[in-house]
């Protein structure tokens, strides 16, 4: 240090002595490596240039009472000063190979105003939000737009967050403290002591018993489904959707045969996927992913970050083929696996490595039930949507939701792997796998 650097800190009033330590970046006492997780998304970041593969991006509608945007905007600044993970930013090692979390003590979010007119307006601009390449050594990793519409009493909430520092969950908590009177904010539970504890857990004697777990389950698996171009070692991940709609009987009947062998609408419907699946790939024996919250450890559930966690269920053993058969089969599957979900995915040993950003699965499975939300921020009404922003974290997703009205949902895809008219016709063989087993269930 310079004695003109040393009398100059040494001038500091302790106000600015104060606010100079909460600039500099510290290293907490968790540690400063990331989870399996938040790797493999650093990984995948670069590797793909920085399109926004791996960013939540939503649109939050608030209608039926004037919304005080300045007085929102403070409360999303107090969410992110209480809350870790989104103070975080991600910077490579001093001499030698690595990266590292590095937690501030305040990281200010981006936040900007708008004005929009239309829903399609609102949802253009949070696409805006996340195709702006994240700086991760940098930060911020929370971007928040805040929309004024010629209606009083209409506001949009707009969001793009990298999943390094956030998940569905934590866009949930987000809405929450929102939705409260007041802004007190409680004593949040930091990122860093579920990193440690996920740590200490995989190195553990219950961790090295789910890894010998998923080993066995993956081991000879079966290739990944078919694609009309060969896989390279590295996509651009740009993406496309087919979406499909199924009516609101059909998706009872595939809830209430679940139901009947005491399984989930989950399980059911995970069980329709297997069927289409395994006849767009001509091979009854599947491996497919599903996610899970990450949350199933207690003080978890409270917790802003990357906690998610994508499993392999393996799907075989269909004994006849009939619906039935297979619904038996997943609960099963998923019940065994159920018991090791603590275990992160990215640390599964298995001999079926595929190129590009995910070695293990090349094709998920999403499902969440669609309910009317029943918060109220400021006195408006809520109403999210996932705004699509062109890209594909996996070769093939399928997502399904559930609703009062029946089922919506999409398939997503790699557009350097598959062209549309592939994906819309296994989309066309879901809905009649749905069907069939809706008439399977009235017989």
């Amino acid at each position: 240090m310079t004695d003109t650097l040393a009398a100059r800190l040494a001038a500091l009033s302790p106000q600015q002595r104060a606010a100079l330590r909460a600039r500099m970046p510290r290293q907490d006492s968790g540690g400063d490596q990331l989870t399996p997780g938040q790797l493999r998304l650093w990984q995948a970041h670069h590797a793909v240039g920085g399109r926004p593969v791996d960013v939540v991006c939503q649109a939050v509608r608030l209608t039926g009472a004037p919304v005080d945007l300045d007085l929102l905007t403070e409360r999303v600044r107090g969410f992110a000063a209480a809350h870790e993970a989104l103070r975080t930013t991600f910077g490579t090692t001093t001499g030698g190979p690595g990266v590292r979390r590095v937690v501030h003590q305040r990281l200010e979010p981006e936040l900007a105003r708008l004005r929009c007119a239309t829903e399609a307006e609102a949802h253009e601009y949070a696409r805006e939000l996340a195709r702006r390449p994240f700086d991760l050594a940098h930060g911020p990793l929370l971007r928040v737009a805040l929309a004024e519409t010629p209606a009083a009493d209409e506001a949009w909430l707009l969001l793009a967050v990298h999943n390094l520092a956030f998940d569905a969950w934590s866009f949930e908590l987000l809405l929450d403290a929102l939705a409260q009177p007041s802004a007190t904010v409680g004593p949040a539970r930091p990122f860093s002591a579920f990193a440690r504890d996920q740590l200490s857990w995989t190195d553990g004697p219950e961790g090295r018993a789910a890894a010998a777990y998923w080993a066995g389950q993956t081991a000879g698996a079966p290739g990944p489904l078919p694609t009309d171009r060969p896989r390279g070692a590295v996509t651009e991940r740009v993406g496309g959707r087919v979406h499909f709609t199924l009516p609101a009987p059909v998706a009872d009947a595939v809830a209430g045969s679940a139901t009947r062998e005491a399984a989930t609408a989950y399980v059911g419907w995970l069980a329709v996927a297997w069927t289409a699946l395994a006849e767009f790939g001509g091979q009854d024996d599947l491996l497919l992913g599903t996610f899970t919250s990450g949350r199933n450890r207690p003080g978890t559930d409270t917790v802003v970050g990357y906690l998610l966690n994508v499993l392999p269920v393996r799907l075989r053993d269909s004994g006849a083929g009939t619906h039935r058969d297979r619904v038996r089969a997943v609960r099963a599957a998923t019940r065994a696996g159920l018991a090791h979900a603590s275990y992160p995915g990215e640390r599964i040993t298995s001999d079926r490595q595929l190129p590009g950003t995910q070695p293990l699965l090349d094709a998920v499975f999403v499902f969440d039930h669609l309910a009317a939300d029943d918060r109220r921020i400021q006195g408006a009404a809520v109403a999210t949507a996932d705004v699509d922003k062109g890209t594909a974290r996996y070769d093939l997703t399928l997502a399904v939701y559930p609703g009062p009205h029946g089922v919506t949902g999409w398939l997503e895809y790699d557009t350097a792997l598959y062209d549309e008219a592939t994906v819309r016709r296994l989309a066309d063989g879901f809905t009649a796998a749905a069907q069939a087993a809706a008439r399977e269930a009235d017989q």
